[in-house]
């Protein structure tokens, strides 16, 4: 393998915001507890003990101290234990009240601001 093989071709990626609350997916069977590490106007990043398959889509319901939101997601990257899963809004109005949740755990009390990763 070439040294620039193994390099990663760069992608833009939405701000992040640090985390550290409880999520489930719901791939077909029973639901998959995580940890979400960040999140962002497009996805998370999550930590699950249980093997998921990379394309997986899903409901995916996120537990911050704000609230409870519950959305289609799709796996985009599996990295060891961590778990890249994008959103997947079906409407222009769910994509408003998610942007807004997201903001709300930006705003709650000890919640870390939105930082580039």
């Amino acid at each position: 393998m070439r040294d620039l093989d193994s390099i990663r071709r760069f992608v833009y990626r939405e701000p992040r915001m640090i985390t550290g609350f409880d999520v489930d997916f719901l791939a077909g069977g029973s639901p998959l507890r995580g940890r979400c590490r960040d999140v962002s106007d497009t996805g998370i990043r999550a930590e699950f003990d249980d093997p998921l398959i990379l394309g997986d889509t899903g409901l995916l319901t996120l537990r911050p101290p704000t609230g409870v939101l519950e959305l289609r997601a799709q796996i985009a990257y599996i990295e060891k234990r961590q778990v890249g899963l994008v959103f997947l809004f079906e409407t222009p109005w769910e994509r408003r009240m998610t942007i807004e949740f997201i903001a709300a755990i930006a705003n709650d009390a000890g919640t870390a601001p939105i930082v580039r990763l």
